[in-house]
């Protein structure tokens, strides 16, 4: 992963944001799992006619609609409200918006449900990603959005610091004016080297008189 230094935004990688969509599945698949697939299975045991399995949507039942309705909620609200859902803030990723503001909840709305739905056909929307230098899938462009690095620490100038992104003006670091001694590990003192021999001054060479001619 790769910091942001001088307030360039380095763009997220293909590799990068599987890992935090893989994260984010495994964490809502397990809550979803044990909140909503477990109880109704047991329903479904009880009472296989139950009309909350039966297909009402193509072959969809109200049970998969609520299932695709929370997992969008997830990705929705953690999006609009943080910029980052928990799979990509483990992985050190975060949504913003292009122009510079605030993400709307509408391009959020609509890079959540219908944008990721057109990357998901044949995955091209997704393989876009490895394949150009902004690193932006067909969702990130249909809805003005780039995943970005965010950056964790404070880079260190000195003299002038220019502003980081995502802290602001950094305090600016005085140059040390003396030298810095280093010694090796477990010697108190630095050993200070000898000084090289100077040469004895000579005395000057007197003028020669010149003969009277």
């Amino acid at each position: 992963m790769q910091p942001l230094e001088n307030n360039t935004p380095t763009p997220g990688g293909f590799f990068v944001r599987l890992a935090a969509y893989l994260i984010d599945l495994l964490l809502i698949g397990t809550i979803l799992c044990l909140a909503v697939r477990l109880p109704f299975w047991f329903m479904q045991m009880q009472n296989p006619d139950n009309w909350f399995l039966r297909p009402v949507l193509f072959q969809f039942s109200p049970y998969h609609i609520f299932l695709y309705l929370a997992m969008s909620t997830y990705f929705i609200f953690m999006t609009y409200t943080t910029g980052a859902t928990v799979g990509k803030r483990l992985m050190n990723l975060r949504v913003i918006s292009t122009d510079g503001d605030k993400l709307t909840l509408f391009n959020v709305l609509y890079r959540e449900t219908i944008g990721r739905y057109l990357s998901s056909l044949l995955f091209i929307g997704y393989l876009m990603i490895g394949g150009s230098d902004t690193k932006r899938a067909l969702h990130d462009l249909l809805c003005n959005t780039q995943v970005i690095y965010t950056c964790k620490c404070k880079p260190t100038f000195y003299g002038k610091a220019p502003a980081a992104y995502g802290y602001g003006n950094l305090q600016s670091v005085t140059q040390p004016s003396v030298p810095v001694s280093y010694r090796p590990y477990g010697q108190q003192q630095p050993v200070a080297e000898p000084e090289p021999p100077q040469p004895e001054a000579q005395p000057p060479a007197e003028p020669h008189s010149q003969e009277n001619q």
